[in-house]
C-alpha cells in the first residue's frame, strides 16, 4: 500500500508527503524501482539484532542464533527508548499532523512501537498504525514481556487498521481494543505494466509445448506456503485421475530454505514432467500473465496476499486456502476456489475442475476482474484512506 500513497498523485496533491523508514540497502533499492515520485524521506540507521552476519562465521548457526536472541530481549527496551527518542526528534523538527505507521503484524517491528510512543510525546495529532498481518496472543512466553508496552502503544494509536476483518478481529481481541479504535481497509493495488509478451515468457521458461492448463506458484520456499501440500495434491491427481504431462503444468516461482527437499521429492516421485521450479522472476506480472490459475496453498500465517490481488488484475481464478483475509478477496465458486489448509483432497478436487472444464475458468477469471475492479484498486483503497484521515483530523477540532 505504501507505493500507492507515494505513486499518487491525487494523494500528493492533498498531502505533504515525508517517509521515514530504517535504512537497508535491499529495500531501498526496490523503493527506487518501484516509487516513481521524488518525496522528502528520512532513513534512520538503527541496528539489526536479527543479522546473523554480524557474528563470526566460525560460530555454529545455532549458537548465533542464540547469540541474537539473548542480545534482543535484553538489549530490547534500552534499543526502544533509543529509537523512541531518534523518532521524537525527528517529528518535533517536521511536525506531520498525520503519523501513519506501516507495520508488518503484530508484535510491531521495534521502529513501529518506537514511532507510535514518539508521536504521543511529540504531540503529532494524529496517530495510525495499519497491522498487516495476523496479530499473536500472549500464549508463548516470548510475548509476555511484551504487554506493559503493548498497552502504551494502545494509548499511544488514534486508530488502527487492517488489510481485513479477520485481521481485525484478531487484534482487538489480543490488544482488547475498543471496537472504535480499529477499522479494515482492504488493501489495492495498481498492477505493475507488462515487460514482455506471453510467448517470450513461455519461451524463457521453457513452456511452450505445454498445451494444458498452467497453473502458478508465487510464494517463498517457505514451510507456512504449502508448497508440500501442492506437490501431494498433484500427485494425486496423477495418480488417480491419470492425467499426462501435456495436459497441465505447475510452475513454481520463487526461492526459498525448502527448495531442495521441495525438488528432491519431484524428483522422487516422478513428478517432473509436471513440476518446474523457475526461481525468482524480475517482473512478477510478467509470470502471472502465462498461468491460467493461480494456487496459493498456504497453511498458516496470511492476511491479505497482494498476489491474489495481482491474479484477480490479471483476470484469472485463484485456488486459496482458507485463512485470514483470503476470503474476503476470493468468492468461493464465483471468483475462484477455497479449500481447507492442509486438505490434500480438496485442492486436488478444485484443481480437476479447473484442469477439465476450460468454460469454468474463464467465468471464473471474469468474475474475479470485475471483483477486483469493483474492490481492490489502488484508487479505491486510497479514497478510503483519505476518507479515514479527513473523520479522524475532524474528531480533533
Amino acid at each position: 500500500m505504501l507505493v500507492n500513497f507515494f505513486n499518487s498523485e491525487m494523494f500528493r496533491n492533498s498531502y505533504v508527503v515525508t517517509f521515514s523508514y530504517v535504512r537497508n540497502s535491499n529495500y531501498e533499492l526496490g523503493f527506487k524501482q518501484r516509487v516513481h515520485r521524488d518525496l522528502p524521506n528520512y532513513p534512520l540507521n538503527f541496528p539489526n539484532l536479527s543479522d546473523y552476519s554480524k557474528v563470526p562465521k566460525w560460530f555454529p548457526l545455532l549458537v548465533k542464533k542464540l547469540i541474537m536472541a539473548s542480545l534482543r530481549l535484553f538489549l530490547h527496551l534500552p534499543l526502544l527508548a533509543y529509537q523512541t527518542y531518534i523518532l521524537f526528534r525527528l517529528l518535533k523538527r517536521i511536525n506531520p499532523e498525520i503519523l501513519h505507521i506501516n507495520n508488518g503484524g503484530y508484535p510491531a517491528a521495534r521502529s513501529a512501537l518506537a514511532a507510535a510512543i514518539a508521536g504521543k510525546l511529540a504531540g503529532t495529532p494524529i496517530v495510525i498504525m495499519v497491522v498487516n498481518n495476523m496479530a499473536s496472543n500472549y500464549r508463548h512466553f516470548s510475548r509476555w514481556f511484551d504487554y506493559p508496552i503493548d498497552k502504551i502503544v494502545v494509548s499511544s494509536v488514534h486508530m488502527f487498521f487492517t488489510g481485513s476483518k479477520e485481521a481485525a478481529r484478531r487484534l482487538e481481541k489480543v490488544l482488547n481494543l475498543p471496537a472504535e479504535k480499529i477499522r479494515t481497509i482492504h488493501n489495492g493495488i495498481a498492477l505493475r505494466d507488462l515487460k514482455s509478451t506471453a510467448e517470450d515468457t513461455r519461451r524463457r521458461i521453457g513452456i511452450n509445448d505445454v498445451d494444458g492448463v498452467v497453473f502458478g506458484v508465487v510464494a517463498l520456499l517457505i514451510p507456512r506456503k504449502g508448497h508440500q501440500i501442492l506437490l501431494n495434491a498433484i500427485l494425486k491427481l496423477i495418480t488417480e485421475r491419470k492425467f499426462y504431462k501435456r495436459q497441465f503444468k505447475i510452475l513454481i516461482e520463487g526461492d526459498g530454505p525448502l527448495k531442495n527437499e521441495l525438488v528432491d521429492f519431484v524428483e522422487q516421485n516422478g513428478l517432473t514432467q509436471w513440476v518446474t521450479f523457475v526461481g525468482n522472476e524480475k517482473n512478477i506480472v510478467d509470470f502471472m500473465a502465462v498461468l491460467d490459475v493461480l494456487v496459493l496453498p498456504s497453511v498458516q500465517d496470511e492476511d491479505f496476499p497482494n498476489v491474489i490481488l495481482e491474479a484477480m488484475a490479471l483476470g484469472k481464478p485463484v485456488i486459496a486456502s482458507r485463512l485470514a483475509g483470503t476470503p474476503e478477496q476470493v468468492v468461493d465458486g464465483l471468483t475462484g476456489f477455497l479449500v481447507e489448509p492442509r486438505n490434500v483432497d480438496q485442492l486436488s478436487e478444485a484443481m480437476f475442475r479447473l484442469l477439465i472444464d476450460p468454460d469454468t475458468r474463464n467465468e471464473l477469471g471474469r468474475a474475479a476482474l470485475n471483483r477486483f475492479n469493483d474492490n481492490f484498486t489502488s484508487e479505491i483503497a486510497l479514497e478510503n484512506y483519505a476518507r479515514e484521515y479527513s473523520k479522524l483530523l475532524n474528531s480533533q477540532l
